[in-house]
């Protein structure tokens, strides 16, 4: 597995681990960031699984997985976009992105200024939740598609066990910053 994929699996393992943290200690607005994060994870995976099975390419799109301090990257509403062109979110599943990515930047960047309150975030984790259930179940069909051609990096296996997300999530808290 290439080094900046790996990376970019650990820091998922790593947000789904801190949403459920943030989850249990009630912490609304730490459950939107990781919320977010996690979609727009899912959403970048999606694109990179889909490719392989239009072009029949192995390559992997690394602009969608990592960016340096200095680059501008590629933002949430442009992996939105990108999704939707390619078919893998349709128009209501855009639409609910969008909804959510604007009620995140309420909460995040005008709280203070805006009608937002607590009870208005905690509704937005569940609205996150449910986006991201969504979401997965989109990757999910992509990855059983990819098995069935035979196309792709996903290979019939085990389900994923707990104890490896936590040790992929550990991995990455542990890299240096």
């Amino acid at each position: 597995m290439p080094d900046v994929l790996e990376q970019f699996l650990s820091g998922m393992a790593a947000a789904c681990v801190k949403f459920n943290e943030a989850v249990e200690k009630r912490s609304a607005i730490e459950c939107i960031i990781l919320g977010a994060a996690i979609i727009d994870g899912q959403l970048r995976m999606a694109l990179i699984l889909r490719e392989p099975l239009q072009s029949n390419s192995r390559s992997i799109q690394e602009e969608l997985l990592c960016e340096a301090d200095d680059e501008r990257g590629v933002s949430e509403r442009s992996i939105f976009r990108r999704c939707r062109d390619a078919g893998i979110v349709d128009e209501p599943l855009f639409q609910r992105l969008g909804a959510a990515y604007d009620k995140r930047n309420k909460i995040i960047h005008r709280y203070l200024l805006s009608d937002a309150n607590y009870a208005f975030a905690t509704a937005l984790v569940f609205e996150y939740a449910d986006v991201i259930e969504t979401v997965k179940q989109v990757v999910h069909r992509i990855e059983s598609e990819q098995i069935r051609l035979g196309r792709g990096m996903t290979v019939p296996g085990p389900e994923c066990d707990l104890s490896l997300i936590k040790e992929m999530a550990k991995n990455k808290e542990q890299r240096k910053g």
